[in-house]
């Protein structure tokens, strides 16, 4: 007993010689090296620079291996493969610092300072290892679903299916401690039962907050008309949670910006000139054409959001589109004197078709002038009625083949049909070879003509010359 006090007593009395006399060597030595005593996981690394700590360190983690038993599957993993991995850089901070206080170097010589290595976690990857432990097993549940229904008009859940988990005892506590020590060490998993990540009753809110999007009621007025967004329209706008538990659905704000944008679109117009006639005093005695603002839809944005809102509380919705308008004009014509009670009121100099249909007569007219006819026609038949209204020249052809559709639905082809004036899509004033007769109903709604009285109407009628045709 004598003795050891001795020595102790020794070991006292040298510890401040060296601090006295020989400290500052002492210390510059030491100011980057591990101090006497230290070690990493129980590996001495006394005196080494931070480098050479940092490379026992990581020559150690990289190397290091964790004996994973399944069931009837044994296989060494590396810490990364589970999630895991020994912060270098940390470990070595943890070794140097006590290089910073006085009093380190004198206790370093009569203590140990062991320092276990920092271990970080990778949640994720630790999760897949997991993942592929449980699958590996076949201990694999199932978390509920939520999709959209074959009819795409509604969502519907898939039930979760319980299944199994590893015991974090059994893995995460040994892999987490071969971490701490640099030591290989051997996991055997065990199983504990397991709650999916996503019950199926989450999974039913999650499906009853999304059909109640489906079901809430979204129109648009114009103004004119109601614009509904259909069921599976709006089962489109919604953006299923990816997570279970509190998780609910979102909009697609964007998608249903272009459904609004659309309903816009379609209401917007441009302003369209009217056209009406006016006798000698100034009075309106026809109108052609209706006067129609134009108008730019002004307020869609504001009807996205409003929209997003209200489904997103689970109100339905209702909105009504607000536009700039862009008054329009007039174009005013004098009538012809004489024109006033015509079939169509012409400006004076105008030129004109007149095709009376009870009559089965054609006349062309400048103004209230008739300059050539009436001259007998052939107008269409009963099931194939020639059109009514004022009309104007929009096409003609010297020469060519017709095609259509007979009354009983076979059709028909007639080549070099002469002197073409149509006037309204496939109806026409044109020569009719084929005929010795005229003045009765027969054709396929065109306006047959004698070949002569066709070629002066082709020559007569301009693009854009008026045609009316009336009983």
């Amino acid at each position: 007993m004598g003795s050891r006090r001795k020595v102790l007593l020794g070991v006292a009395v040298a510890v401040p010689l060296v601090l006295t006399g020989a400290g500052t060597a002492y210390a510059t030595h030491y100011a980057d090296r591990a101090l006497p005593g230290s070690a990493v996981s129980g590996t001495d690394v006394a005196g080494q620079t931070r480098e050479q700590v940092a490379a026992s360190v990581r020559e150690r983690a990289e190397a290091l291996t964790v004996t994973v038993r399944n069931g009837s599957s044994t296989h060494a993993e590396h810490l990364a493969d589970l999630g895991y991995r020994v912060d270098v850089d940390a470990t070595v901070d943890a070794v140097f610092a006590a290089n910073g206080r006085w009093s380190s170097y004198a206790s370093s010589l009569v203590s140990e300072h062991d320092v276990p290595a920092v271990v970080r976690v990778d949640e994720r990857a630790l999760e897949a290892a997991v993942d592929e432990l449980v699958q590996e097993a076949g201990e694999s549940g199932r978390d509920a679903s939520v999709a959209l229904a074959k009819n795409k008009k509604s969502f519907v859940v898939t039930p979760a299916v319980a299944g199994r988990t590893v015991d974090p005892a059994s893995l995460h506590d040994v892999v987490a401690e071969a971490a701490r020590t640099l030591r290989p060490a051997t996991a055997t998993v065990a199983f504990v039962d397991g709650e999916p990540d996503v019950t199926t009753a989450a999974a039913e809110k999650v499906a009853a907050a999304a059909n109640a999007v489906v079901k809430a009621p979204v129109v648009i007025s114009d103004g004119e008309e109601k614009h509904a967004a259909s069921p599976a329209l709006k089962a489109s706008w919604v953006v299923l949670p990816s997570t279970g538990g509190s998780a609910v659905p979102t909009l697609d704000a964007a998608k249903v910006g272009r459904w609004v944008d659309s309903v816009a679109k379609d209401a917007n117009r441009d302003p369209r000139k009217g056209l009406r006639y006016l006798d000698g005093s100034g009075e309106v005695r026809k109108v052609m054409t209706e006067a129609r603002d134009g108008r730019t839809t002004k307020n869609a944005e504001a009807l996205t959001s409003a929209a997003v809102a209200a489904l997103g509380s689970g109100a339905k919705y209702s909105g009504k589109l607000a536009y700039t308008t862009t008054k329009a004009t007039w174009e005013e014509r004098t009538i012809a004197p004489g024109a006033e009670n015509l079939a169509y009121p012409a400006a004076v100099g105008e030129k004109w078709i007149d095709v009376n249909l009870s009559r089965h007569t054609m006349t062309a007219y400048v103004g209230a002038e008739v300059v050539y006819g009436p001259v007998a026609m052939v107008n269409g038949s009963a099931q194939k009625p020639t059109v009514t209204g004022t009309f104007a020249v929009y096409y003609k052809n010297p020469l060519m083949t017709m095609r259509g559709s007979n009354a009983d639905g076979t059709n028909y082809e007639t080549p070099n049909v002469p002197w073409s004036s149509f006037f309204h899509r496939g109806f026409a004033l044109h020569g009719a070879p084929w005929r010795k007769t005229f003045g009765y109903s027969a054709s396929h709604g065109c306006v047959n003509l004698p070949v002569p009285v066709a070629k002066w109407v082709y020559d007569f009628a301009t693009i854009g010359t008026s045609v009316t045709s009336h009983y």
